[in-house]
């Protein structure tokens, strides 16, 4: 196998020690940083530039769709792949979408991560089986059941979105993006306003249901 560079994020200490043993095993690959969201995980794929950011979907500050969304946004050369728990068909759309190359079950064989790794490298994409049939489903019933109300939202808004349905208050969100406090209340109003909800309550339904948090 080729030298390959990788960078892991997740926020299960556990689960990134496991998947880095497993990966430094292997001739020719090395994790050469390590994040815990996804705000983390862009700014290692920024200064680092890995061949390759393996990525789970559900973390706190930002999650891993929207640091996709962002590294394709930026045309950062860095390859995603999606090593999740959620087999779930309409992530795995929205992940694809977002610009990864791979998506993955964080109970897939180690073999198959390796499959997947030299398949994104070669500018292919790779599904997990478990989902595969399903994907193709929602693709043949052209898009039913995905909800596209998350696209009209900016980048900055769907990452206040999803600070806020955190539990987030407005100082505590300006304090960890570096912005000031009418900033983020204008970005709260603004995506408020475009996704016609008016209350806090429904917002944290509506990131729930987008896949920003988990219940």
């Amino acid at each position: 196998m080729p030298h390959r560079t990788i960078i892991l994020a997740d926020d299960h200490k556990l689960v990134r020690q496991g998947v880095r043993s497993l990966l430094e095993a292997q001739p020719g690959l090395k994790v050469i940083g390590e994040a815990s969201d996804g705000l983390e995980a862009l700014k290692l794929i920024e200064t680092l530039s890995p061949d390759i950011a393996i990525l789970d979907v559900m973390m706190p500050n930002m999650n891993g769709i929207e640091t996709a969304k962002l590294v394709s946004q930026r045309a950062l050369k860095t390859k995603i792949i999606f090593l999740t728990m959620h087999a779930n068909a309409t992530y795995a759309v929205r992940a694809l979408q977002s610009g990864a190359l791979a998506y993955l079950l964080k109970d897939a064989d180690f073999d198959e991560i390796l499959q997947a790794i030299e398949t994104v490298m070669e500018g292919r994409r790779y599904l997990s089986a478990a989902i595969t049939d399903e994907v193709f489903e929602m693709l043949l019933s052209a898009g039913t059941g995905i909800d596209h109300s998350l696209d009209a939202l900016s980048p900055r808004e769907r990452e206040i979105l999803q600070l806020i349905a955190e539990g987030n208050t407005n100082a505590a969100i300006a304090e960890k993006l570096t912005i000031s406090v009418r900033t983020v209340e204008s970005h709260r109003l603004n995506l408020m306003k475009k996704l016609r909800i008016n209350s806090h309550a429904d917002l944290v339904k509506f990131a729930i249901q987008q896949g920003l948090i988990t219940p």
